[in-house]
């Protein structure tokens, strides 16, 4: 998965657009496939790791409608 394209000098204008399955935060998404609702972000590790962790269906409709940010949701699922 790629978030954005990076040009030296230039910082990214525009966040991917959200699909019917997918929604984009910055840095991070959440998505829907196969019955299960995937969280996807960029971990705080040295030079950063795109990382994976299996979240609730209400989880996944509530980041959808902005009411649960990738903050909280870390917390939640005890991710970095």
């Amino acid at each position: 998965m790629k978030l954005y394209t990076t040009e030296p000098g230039k910082y990214p204008d525009d966040k991917p657009q959200n699909t019917d399955t997918e929604y984009f935060g910055t840095g991070w998404s959440v998505k829907a496939t196969d019955g299960k609702f995937i969280l996807t972000y960029i971990s705080g590790a040295l030079q950063g790791q795109l990382e994976t962790v299996e979240i609730t269906k209400e989880d996944y409709a509530l980041a959808r409608n902005g009411k649960l940010g990738h903050d909280a949701m870390c917390t939640k699922y005890n991710v970095y």
